[in-house]
């Protein structure tokens, strides 16, 4: 099915956000300059029959926000502006789904899971029960609005990642440092009542953990760039 429907609503859009006189300027010109892009990739498409309620649900929405703008020009600024960014929020979603590109999703979750795995293990050593205990909750949450496709979860999932860089950059600089002054941070361990061929072995396998958190943090960042358009 081609997308002939969307392309009128969002040209109509389009002619309608140049109407109201509550949105800057400069706020004009963004939403445009995105709309017009969504089109161009929208021309390039056909609608699958299983995709074809999701295609008419996208439009009723369109329909709906064109009726309100044009109802209402002297509406909440804030509110307004909401609105088009949800619906061009909406309108890049269910493009990736039309494309078949939901599999970014299922990627980036699962870059997200190692790396808080990591974060929440390798964190306490260094600075204890309370930053890991901290984030739980950001984590469940985010994990949570990531599989809703909520853009609030998808903030929340990013807001894990310069922690996680943190604790990673901190056994990496573990290990270089005890690389120099190896038996002395053994017998560190040891002290700790650790025997020594477990000290041994702690001694490098946390800067190597570190070192895959930081590989996981920077790939859910490149990741979250790629799924960012899936969230609504």
């Amino acid at each position: 099915m081609k997308t002939n429907l969307i392309l009128s609503t969002v040209n109509q859009l389009l002619e309608e956000i140049n109407k109201v006189r509550t949105i800057k300027e400069n706020k004009v010109k963004k939403y445009k300059k995105e709309l017009k892009i969504i089109m161009s990739e929208y021309e390039k498409i056909d609608i699958e029959e299983n995709l074809k309620k999701q295609y008419n649900q996208l439009n009723s929405k369109g329909i709906e926000l064109l009726q309100g703008l044009r109802n209402n020009k002297k509406q909440d600024k804030n509110k307004v502006e909401h609105s088009i960014e949800v619906y061009i929020r909406y309108l890049n979603a269910s493009l990736y789904d039309f494309q078949g590109k939901t599999i970014y999703l299922k990627k980036y979750i699962t870059s997200f899971l190692f790396s808080s795995i990591l974060f929440l293990a390798l964190s306490p050593q260094f600075y204890g029960f309370i930053l890991p205990i901290l984030f739980f909750l950001p984590i469940y949450m985010g994990l949570k609005g990531v599989k809703q496709r909520s853009i609030t979860g998808f903030y929340m999932t990013m807001s894990v990642v310069p922690v996680g860089i943190m604790t990673a950059v901190t056994w990496i600089r573990y290990g270089i440092n005890a690389k120099s002054n190896y038996n002395e941070f053994v017998q560190a361990i040891v002290n700790d009542g650790v025997s020594l061929n477990l000290a041994k072995n702690l001694v490098w396998i946390g800067p190597l953990l570190g070192s895959i958190l930081l590989g996981l943090s920077l790939l859910q960042i490149y990741r979250g760039i790629k799924a960012k358009n899936l969230f609504i």
